[in-house]
């Protein structure tokens, strides 16, 4: 039995190599993210946050919006200690860059600068991967 997702939250930053303005801290929880593709239409994506830190997210995802697209999403956070309900990170941000998450897998994934993030605390009946309409947070940040 693996740790509930919201002990990553509290766990050690990933040690990088390289230089970065704020710590990351792996995060491994379902993510629904949106974006407007190049004819306008709207596309909508599921998959799983890799970490988060103040400036953005990598999420982690078979099917990615392009580098420089706006997006917006959401990730459910469950099983916090102390909290009454499910918590709700929003995000509205910038695709910085689409890579290959690991050689020869065919599994990709996306890094995101946000613009915005938002903290929630979701209704009892939030569950992991809950998507409704009146919860996705297109709305609270604008377009």
């Amino acid at each position: 039995m693996g740790l509930p997702p919201w002990a990553l939250i509290f766990s050690e930053p990933t040690v990088d190599t390289q230089k970065r303005k704020t710590m990351r801290f792996p995060l491994d929880v379902p993510v629904t993210f949106w974006w407007t593709d190049a004819n306008g239409g709207h596309q909508l994506g599921e998959g799983h946050s890799f970490d988060v830190s103040e400036l953005g997210v990598f999420v982690c995802a078979s099917d990615c919006p392009p580098a420089g697209a706006q997006v917006g999403l959401k990730i459910s956070i469950t099983g916090v200690p102390d909290a009454p309900r499910a918590l709700r990170m929003e995000v509205q941000g910038r695709v910085l860059r689409v890579e290959q998450v690991r050689s020869g897998e065919g599994r990709y994934g996306f890094a995101i600068l946000s613009d915005q993030a938002i903290l929630r605390e979701g209704d009892k009946n939030t569950r992991e991967g809950n998507s409704d309409s009146e919860d996705e947070p297109e709305s609270d940040f604008g377009d």
